[in-house]
């Protein structure tokens, strides 16, 4: 293991703390696109299964389940290009006895001299006992939408309760005239009823962990407007823009997530008790070689520099865009890197904000 004081003298004290507090920290440096395995200490080597004299003998990237080292590549060259690093990734690794775990990284990096040297805390996502910041944030995701999702549950199912009780009194005599509004009765409750399934699944959806594979990127934003409806309508006018597009690589209820947080981040740039008819939100989904970009913009409060720094930051929460929805954009951006790909934000010409994520396309 190299002295670790080189990388800086506030390092091993850093270290030795994370250490003794049973965090497991693995320190890689990139120099000329090369990963080098720096420092790794006794809580992170026992995660994957090695002694810490062990895993110094491991590439960095023998860690990593082969499908997704192709991304870790693509992740060092967006780094090394100035691209913003998320606060968390979630990333496959191989334990020493051939298993896969998944496992959440939390990120920090620093420039040395000829590359980066990157600080990463572990924590096996299968462990679930302590919630981290990212979870925190998922959790605030669906909490967000629980009003807004129960009002929507609850008016069709008024429906299909008045409609029952009408039909169960035509049914006990049913001559021809009357057999005509019986059917009508049926047909609103089928509609009442088609519309609560399609919302349960929509939250199933998100809230399910699914495995890796090519999805929808216009489906996966459908569902997640309907949805998001009860809490974005009430505040603007929903403009959809939504193009079919090829496909992505990723996890459904990932994504989901990850775009749900730009609608409400963006939905909170409006005054909840003022809807004023001007008040708008456009949502896309189109192709933009070589990428399939969702685009949630709005004509809402002007974005402060200080938003615009710190959205993304799990710690930073504005008085102004944020305030009442409890999430900011940490979890689409750490979903969206994860996958080879990016979330910005900017403000919106004429006011407003605009979010970008932008997702390579899957491959044939």
């Amino acid at each position: 293991m190299k002295p670790v004081s080189e990388l800086g003298p506030l390092m091993p004290a850093l270290l030795d703390a994370l250490t003794a507090a049973g965090v497991g920290v693995i320190v890689v440096c990139d120099r000329d696109a090369e990963l080098e395995r720096y420092y790794t200490n006794q809580p992170a080597a026992a995660l994957l299964g090695y002694t810490v004299e062990e895993i110094q003998h491991v590439p960095v990237l023998e860690s990593i389940a082969p499908e997704q080292r192709a991304l870790v590549g693509q992740l060092q060259a967006s780094f090394r290009a100035g691209q913003s690093v998320p606060p968390f990734l979630e990333l496959i690794t191989i334990h020493k006895d051939g298993t896969k775990i998944a496992m959440e990284f939390a990120v920090g990096l620093f420039k040395i001299d000829g590359g980066i040297a990157y600080v990463f805390t572990l924590r096996d996502l299968n462990q679930r006992a302590q919630l981290s910041l990212l979870e925190a944030d998922r959790i605030g995701l669906v909490g967000a939408l629980a009003a807004g999702f129960a009002h929507e549950i609850n008016n069709p199912l008024t429906s299909v309760l008045l409609n029952l009780r009408s039909l169960r009194k035509q049914l006990g005599a049913m001559p021809d005239h009357a057999l005509v509004q019986a059917l009508r009765c049926v047909d609103d409750i089928t509609t009442g009823a088609e519309r609560i399934a399609s919302n349960v699944r929509a939250l199933q959806t998100l809230a399910t962990r699914s495995a890796t594979q090519t999805v929808d990127l216009a489906a996966i934003v459908s569902s997640a407007l309907r949805l998001a409806a009860p809490t974005l309508e009430p505040r603007a006018h929903v403009i959809r823009q939504i193009f079919p597009v090829r496909g992505v690589t990723g996890e459904e209820s990932r994504i989901g997530q990850a775009v749900l947080a730009m609608m409400l981040f963006s939905s909170s740039g409006f005054d909840v008790d003022v809807t004023a008819a001007s008040n708008r939100i456009v949502v896309a989904v189109e192709e933009r070689a070589p990428d399939i970009v969702v685009e949630v913009s709005d004509n809402g409060r002007d974005l402060t520099s200080e938003e615009v720094r710190g959205a993304f930051d799990p710690f930073f929460r504005s008085s102004a865009r944020g305030a009442g929805v409890g999430v900011g954009l940490g979890v689409a951006r750490s979903v969206a890197t994860t996958l080879g790909g990016e979330v910005t934000l900017a403000p919106r010409p004429g006011g407003g904000a605009v979010i970008t994520m932008r997702l390579p396309a899957a491959t044939a």
